[in-house]
């Protein structure tokens, strides 16, 4: 049967130097060797040269190297892929090497390689060649590396590499990084035969589909959020705008447009002062009222004083003359005594006198001048009464013109205060106005969702299910993983597996991908952790591998025929332990049975030549088995000279 095999491995050094691994195509192919002698780089090598994003092959050998290539070998066809080594901090180079046909050799200088393409155009040269995927498929302008079937993706079922032939926890290569998973796992009903290349494009863009639906209705009910909060704010603003004497248009609480249109026109929005202005040094109306009020209570005060001094006057002319009125009664009663007549003689006995005279003539000039203090008071007092009334009809004016200044003072005082209010709206309003503005700004573009893409992606999603989408894919996969569990069952119960698991089944769910341990006899199954065992592990991997490789076989799977698997020994030799080439010495006789069971098998499965090549980098040697030392094509020794790449290569 013709699959794909490693026919040769080459290392190209700086001065024009190569080192070249041979192996047997469809046969067991082991190297043996000491820790330190680079055994484990030919994996690494392998999976560079088959385009991986990365060089992970140690610094000692690319220090000394300048390009690797790998011959590889698939029926009447025969392949060379080669890759440069970079210089500098990065390793990784994207130049490479890809040629075909029925005739090609490597070269035995690296600057004679034929072919020089990027990594792109050689993944896609090799996938071609193997038979992975259609070509139309993987040409496509613009194919996201994770809606394509590659090579990469294939490597997962070639390598058993030391983080994962004992592992208990990761089942196959690269499962183990996140970011390749996915790929691998979205690929594997492909290299099962489930889905062709067709299928699996459809399923990636469905699986795309339902990302961006989700995307859209998140989208959708974010943009339903965002006009929720943009019509309570705006209707805030509105609201407040109103409360602020800004012209609020009806026609903003109904259609958004019609909002957004009067928000605009509120963000311009323009108070204007309600007072007036004065000229520079002039006074206000109000202090000039309360100047003349000053003046007029002044005047006032005047008046009032005036008014008193008058009323005491006028008061005491009433009482001079009431005094004066007294005393002219005691006087007058001289008239008693006849008068002037009868001045000069006694009234009794009728003799003149001269004394009485002089005292009636006194009393006659007294009588005489409170009469005339009489005449003037009753003179003065018409005109003091008079001067009273005038000082109390200007103090009355005084009152009243003081009374309407105050009643023009309030009024001005009102007027100011709802001026101030005024102002204080209008400040309130220009405020309001900048909030609108800053609003309108910052707030996302208020226009309808767009749902015509959601309606396109649900649209091209249902077509797609409809035609992709149906149970004959799934029934296929499940007879594929029957296959293959009883495959590796088959291959399981025939390797070094402890107790109670010797007698149980394997059960492979390609979905995950995961394998149960099924113990049928008790009706209990065990996860991968659950074995306990590095031994257990290993078994499991074994199994689980080439039980896949047969079911690539009988399907002409795309997947190449090469399965490359890193120290078989591992559970039976201590990780830190350094050989020094008589490994076969330091294992118990029980354990080196265990391990041959191993290769016994490896030695079966070839023979059943469906095209399967098996290369073991192994630190073990065993001298007393003739088949496994035949099938050592390189032994490195830790106290011998050779080793992958010769220590006197110069260094770049």
């Amino acid at each position: 049967m013709s699959r794909w095999n490693i026919q040769e491995v080459a290392y190209y050094s700086h001065d024009g130097r190569v080192r070249k691994l041979k192996f047997e195509t469809g046969q067991l192919n082991i190297i043996t060797g000491a820790s330190g002698t680079g055994k484990s780089a030919v994996i690494q090598t392998i999976d560079y040269c088959f385009g991986s994003s990365s060089c992970e092959i140690p610094a000692f050998i690319t220090d000394r190297v300048m390009a690797v290539a790998i011959k590889m070998v698939g029926g009447p066809t025969q392949a060379v892929v080669g890759r440069r080594i970079r210089t500098g901090a990065s390793k990784t180079s994207h130049q490479m090497f890809f040629d075909f046909g029925s005739s090609c050799d490597l070269p035995e200088r690296g600057d004679l390689l034929k072919g020089e393409t990027t990594r792109e155009s050689a993944r896609a040269g090799m996938e071609r060649l193997f038979g992975i995927s259609d070509a139309a498929l993987q040409a496509g302008p613009g194919e996201e590396e994770n809606a394509r079937i590659s090579l990469r993706q294939a490597t997962a079922f070639m390598y058993l590499t030391k983080n994962v032939i004992d592992s208990e926890r990761t089942l196959l290569h690269g499962l183990d990084v996140a970011k390749s998973a996915s790929h691998i796992i979205a690929a594997l009903p492909y290299f099962l035969g489930a889905i062709d290349a067709r299928t699996l494009h459809a399923r990636f863009k469905m699986k795309g589909l339902r990302k961006g639906i989700e995307a859209e209705e998140k989208r959708k009910l974010k943009q339903q959020k965002d006009d929720d909060e943009f019509a309570a704010v705006s209707l805030a603003l509105l609201e407040e705008a109103n409360a602020c004497g800004m012209p609020v248009d009806e026609s903003a609480y109904g259609s958004l447009m019609a909002r957004i249109d009067n928000l605009s026109a509120l963000a311009y929005w323009s108070a204007h002062s309600p007072t007036d202005t004065f000229a520079h040094g002039s006074a206000s109306p109000l202090s000039q009222i309360l100047s003349e009020k000053q003046r007029m209570a002044e005047t006032l005060l005047q008046l009032r004083r005036e008014l008193r001094a008058a009323m005491a006057t006028s008061q005491l002319s009433e009482e001079v003359q009431v005094g004066v009125d007294r005393q002219r009664k005691k006087l007058n009663a001289i008239q008693f005594f006849g008068g002037d007549s009868y001045l000069q003689t006694c009234p009794v006995c009728s003799s003149r006198t001269d004394e009485p005279s002089a005292k009636h003539l006194a009393i006659t000039h007294a009588f005489k001048a409170l009469t005339a203090e009489r005449d003037v008071a009753r003179k003065n007092r018409p005109i003091l009464d008079a001067f009273t009334l005038r000082l109390q009809g200007s103090i009355d004016e005084a009152t009243r013109t003081m009374r309407l200044l105050d009643i023009r003072a309030q009024e001005l005082v009102a007027a100011d205060n709802a001026a101030r209010t005024d102002e204080e709206r209008s400040h309130r309003a220009s405020r309001v106005a900048g909030r609108i503005g800053f609003f309108l700004e910052h707030s996302t573009a208020q226009t309808p969702f767009d749902s015509s893409r959601l309606e396109r992606y649900d649209e091209e999603l249902q077509a797609l299910d409809a035609e992709f989408g149906g149970d004959a894919t799934d029934e296929r996969l499940r007879t594929a993983e029957l296959l293959i569990s009883e495959s590796a069952t088959e291959i399981f119960r025939g390797l070094p597996v402890s107790e109670p698991f010797d007698e149980t089944r394997l059960v492979f769910n390609a979905k995950k991908p995961a394998v149960t341990v099924l113990d049928t006899s008790i009706g209990r199954s065990y996860k991968l952790p659950d074995l306990g065992s590095d031994q257990n592990y290993l078994s499991v991997h074994i199994a689980l591998l080439f039980g896949l490789h047969r079911f690539f076989a009988a399907t002409s799977s795309p997947v190449p025929g090469v399965l490359i698997l890193d120290q078989v020994s591992r559970p039976y030799f201590p990780e830190q332990a350094e050989h020094d080439g008589r490994e076969e010495n330091e294992l118990r006789s029980e354990d080196s049975k265990s391990l041959l069971k191993y290769f016994d098998f490896m030695f079966s499965e070839v023979e059943r030549n469906e095209g399967l090549q098996v290369i073991v980098l192994e630190h073990a040697y065993f001298t007393d088995d003739e088949r496994y030392k035949k099938a050592v094509r390189y032994r490195w020794r830790k106290d011998g000279t050779e080793r992958l790449i010769p220590p006197n290569w110069p260094q770049r």
